[in-house]
């Protein structure tokens, strides 16, 4: 598996049919762009599994809600599916709680895991639940 990071610390990893898409730091419409990029480059693939690994995100507003959204109907659309790998800090899981969006995506463990989480929407939250 291989990764590539740009400045600003988002990579993205390969596998097959299982690529993975790895943000870090605050993501708001100011600096999303680059990891709108890197997911719609993932999902032109039409891979079967993409991984969106948010466990380094310390921040993340509506813009990464919507890209989320864009991958999981794209990815639906060609028989894949959206995996989001954390745990997720707490704002994060909060987005995520607030907006009504947690029964939405799939949610698994850390991004080595994610591969063989099960299909479930259980969210991964650093607290457990």
């Amino acid at each position: 598996m291989t990764e590539t990071t740009d400045p600003n610390g988002h990579g993205a990893r390969a596998a097959d049919d299982h690529p993975s898409v790895l943000a870090r730091g605050e993501l708001d419409w100011e600096n999303a762009d680059e990891f709108a990029r890197r997911i719609r480059a993932a999902c032109g693939r039409s891979p079967r599994l993409l991984t969106v690994d948010l466990s380094a995100v310390t921040f993340a507003d509506s813009s990464v809600l919507h890209t989320l959204f864009e991958a999981h109907r794209q990815l639906a659309a060609t028989g894949g599916r959206l995996l989001i790998a954390g745990p997720l800090h707490p704002s994060v899981q909060r987005l995520f709680e607030v907006s009504a969006t947690i029964g939405h995506f799939h949610f698994a463990p850390p991004v080595e895991q994610a591969a063989d989480a099960p299909a479930g929407k259980t969210p991964s939250t650093s607290n457990g639940r």
